[in-house]
């Protein structure tokens, strides 16, 4: 099982029956590990649980049900223990008083079997705990093979170069490379906006410069709006010194 699955499975048992929304699965399954997925990712998630319940031959106990533009739940069936008929009840005659007083040792009372929901609910619980640990293990592996991604820190950046109307953003650690980013500036001027007169790129310029052999490649990238916006317009620009 994926991990995303075992993480929406999580949920679904600790909500106790009530609906999650897709939205919120997606959140939970997914985005908390930053990516980004759409409504086909849930409803192969769910598919793939209900297998592995029927794999488990839990379908009939433990069903996962699509709520109509709600989303879905977890639903686990109980049985009531059958009443008993009233054709088995005794009717036993009224007991007769004894000659002398006698000490009654109390007798144990009878082991009732266990209700049909703690079963469930120690199987769902076993098969959790399975999950979670193959979610620790992936996370594990992750972690020792996919590189985080680190955040990188723009700064106002004022010197000469700059394009008229625009603002210039740069790495913070990178702001004294001076020459790089007035180079930067002049090619961008001299190979987009000179070039291309009817073109209206961002007016938030990002320069992204780099250390060593990287050096040699120039990066810009135009925004309409701040880049940590929604629908801010970006477009990337790179070019190659030779």
């Amino acid at each position: 099982m994926p991990a995303s699955a075992c993480l929406c499975l999580a949920a679904l048992v600790e909500a106790q029956g009530q609906i999650l929304s897709q939205e919120q699965l997606m959140d939970i399954g997914w985005r908390s590990a930053g990516v980004e997925v759409t409504d086909n990712s849930v409803r192969v998630m769910v598919n793939k649980l209900r297998r592995a319940l029927a794999s488990l031959e839990m379908q009939d106990a433990i069903a996962l049900v699509a709520v109509t533009r709600s989303g879905y739940r977890l639903i686990i069936r109980e049985e009531s223990p059958p009443e008993p008929s009233a054709e088995s009840v005794e009717i036993l005659p009224p007991p007769q008083p004894p000659e002398m007083p006698v000490e009654a040792t109390p007798s144990p009372p009878s082991a009732t079997p266990a209700p049909r929901r703690k079963r469930l609910l120690r199987s769902a619980a076993f098969a959790v705990c399975g999950m979670l640990i193959g979610i620790l293990i992936a996370l594990s592996v992750k972690n020792a093979f996919v590189p985080s991604p680190q955040s990188i820190e723009f700064i106002l950046w004022q010197g000469e170069g700059i394009p008229p109307g625009h603002i210039v953003m740069v790495q913070k650690n990178r702001i004294s490379q001076t020459e790089l980013i007035q180079a930067t500036l002049h090619t961008y001027s001299e190979y987009v906006l000179e070039r291309r007169v009817h073109y209206r790129p961002g007016k938030i310029l990002y320069i992204t410069t780099g250390t060593g052999k990287i050096d040699k490649y120039q990066a810009v990238i135009a925004c309409q709006k701040p880049i940590q916006e929604q629908k801010n317009d970006c477009e990337s620009f790179y070019f190659h010194l030779y």
